[in-house]
């Protein structure tokens, strides 16, 4: 059977799957921690040191300890698999290349479920949620979030801002945003994140709804840990009666928001 040009379209439709790796710019220096087959890992949370203007006394509530001060914060692991079978007539036919598509696919499957999650992550735990100020989103409502953030002594820099396509065309409305993209048109020509203002900002169509309603979720990325212990590890076996190599890609994952304070959420109003 002659290698028909829908199988080589179907692989390229596949590896279209969104993949944002806003997980990318969370805290990802956690993964030496993980170890196969734990079902948690424990890391420090750092207390906040104090600035004084006078001396300190030796023993003082002030002066925060290395150890006593450090709290531990439990990240609970899972598994992500993407399952996988690659008949003996595919590897004939397609000589192996057929597979490899689907392995490319997969790995941009578990990249879009793990930012998936961490945005679910950040938008239910974060510190404030609310509505727009008006029926659609403007720039007020970004700036918003930015001094919520500001308030909450969240660094500027790592922070991030989450909206769904739904509100895609609202966003590239407000002047400000459609300044910045009209004088840099590698935005809209290379497909690459808008960067302006200290903050990223990503279109993403796995940002959850909040309360039934579309929201935009903003978070700092160095709070929102990403454990990730060996992403796309491929598991193999033969299956004897189906002819087949049976493949599972795996990737072992642990994801939490460490302050929360660092993630916001405003809402579209209800009717709108």
């Amino acid at each position: 059977m002659a290698f028909e040009k829908e199988i080589v379209a179907d692989t390229v439709v596949q590896r279209l799957i969104e993949s944002k790796g806003i997980f990318k710019f969370c805290n990802r220096s956690f993964d030496s921690l993980a170890r196969p087959g734990a079902s948690s890992i424990r890391v420090p949370k750092l207390a906040v040191p104090v600035v004084r203007t006078t001396g300190t006394p030796l023993n003082d509530a002030d002066r925060k300890k290395a150890k006593d001060d450090t709290n531990m914060v439990d990240i609970s692991l899972g598994q992500f698999i993407v399952p996988l079978a690659n008949e003996l007539l595919a590897q004939f036919e397609s000589n192996a290349f057929l597979i490899q598509e689907y392995l490319n696919s997969a790995s941009l499957v578990l990249q879009a479920k793990i930012d998936q999650v961490v945005l679910a992550e950040a938008a239910d735990n974060a510190d404030d949620i609310d509505d727009f100020e008006s029926a659609t989103l403007d720039w007020v409502d970004i700036i918003n979030i930015m001094s919520v953030l500001s308030d909450n002594e969240v660094p500027e820099e790592g922070r991030i801002i989450a909206i769904p396509p739904a509100l895609a065309p609202e966003f590239f409305d407000i002047d400000v945003v459609k300044g910045a993209v009209q004088y840099n048109p590698s935005y809209l020509e290379t497909g690459s994140f808008i960067n302006f203002m200290g903050m990223k900002f990503f279109i993403s169509a796995k940002v959850p709804k909040v309360s039934e309603k579309d929201c935009i979720v903003g978070f700092h990325g160095p709070s929102l840990a990403v454990v990730i212990n060996r992403l796309g590890e491929i598991k193999e076996a033969w299956d004897t009666i189906n002819a087949q190599d049976v493949i599972d890609m795996v990737a072992h994952v642990g994801i939490k928001l460490l302050e929360k304070k660092s993630a916001i959420v405003r809402t579209k109003p209800s009717g709108n």
